[in-house]
């Protein structure tokens, strides 16, 4: 009777019983690794993903693709331009170094030319000369015009020696400049008429060549940047009232222009006409 009452014992109190040698610990770590495979829960799966996502590698790799693009992309430029510069002939070549030189390297003209005016002013100072003018012009040509008895003597070509003083200071500024050089002769309004001198054509042109001579000589300076001319009375830079007019007309004017003389092929050894 008992053991009846024993074989059908109720299936909630003999799943409440324990069976003989198993830990109740062990049945709930079985029915909690049941449970993450039924419903595929793995946190660590997630950590591993989320750590793949944020690694060094990855921005490395990326970086990596970037620099060998560019490098792929500078790499086809060079070989283009030195295509292009094995086409081209080696008059075009010359042409292109030309203007890159011409470009590189800085002009120095403004400062010259202020340079040129300054020293002239102090030439006439250091020479104690009176009745000099020196004037900057429109074009940036500098104008020394030496006026009055101080450069000839009435009817006459030959230079005083108080001018010559000047005149050396002045080579030396010209020597020093690029630029071409016009020397003019001017007289008064008395007419000549003498064996050396017909006119006042040629007295004044005999006039300026003589200055440009001397420069020549005391500079050392290429001829082939003078150019000498005559203007007879025809330019006046006074009228000729008087005598004290007159003699302010008897002058040679030294232009210093602003044009560079282009070289020329044959260079001349001489400094003499």
């Amino acid at each position: 009777m008992n053991e009846l009452s024993d074989n059908h014992a109720s299936p909630d109190a003999a799943q409440q019983k324990p069976a003989a040698g198993i830990a109740q610990p062990a049945s709930v770590i079985c029915s909690s690794f049941n449970h993450e495979l039924m419903f595929n829960e793995s946190p660590q799966a997630d950590t591993d993903g989320e750590s793949l996502g944020n690694h060094w590698s990855v921005p490395w790799a990326d970086l990596m693709m970037v620099m060998f693009v560019l490098f792929a992309t500078l790499l086809s430029a060079q070989l283009m331009q030195e295509q292009t510069v094995s086409e081209q002939t080696p008059i075009e070549t010359e042409q292109i170094q030309q203007e890159f030189i011409a470009q590189a390297q800085p002009s120095f003209e403004p400062l010259m030319r202020i340079n040129v005016f300054e020293r002239s002013q102090q030439a006439v100072r250091e020479a104690h000369l009176e009745n000099v003018e020196i004037v900057l012009l429109e074009d940036q040509s500098v104008k020394v015009s030496v006026q009055g008895p101080m450069f000839f003597e009435l009817g006459k070509a030959d230079l005083f020696p108080e001018v010559r003083d000047f005149l050396q200071r002045l080579a030396i500024i010209i020597r020093q400049t690029p630029y071409q050089i016009n020397v003019i002769g001017h007289t008064d309004d008395y007419p000549i008429s003498t064996e050396p001198f017909p006119s006042n054509w040629e007295l004044s042109l005999i006039r300026a060549s003589r200055v440009a001579r001397f420069l020549l000589q005391q500079g050392g300076i290429d001829p082939a940047r003078f150019t000498v001319m005559g203007r007879s009375k025809y330019q006046p830079a006074v009228p000729n009232d008087d005598d004290s007019a007159r003699a302010l007309n008897r002058r040679v004017e030294i232009i210093i222009t602003h044009d560079i003389r282009s070289e020329s092929p044959t260079a001349s050894g001489e400094h003499t006409p």
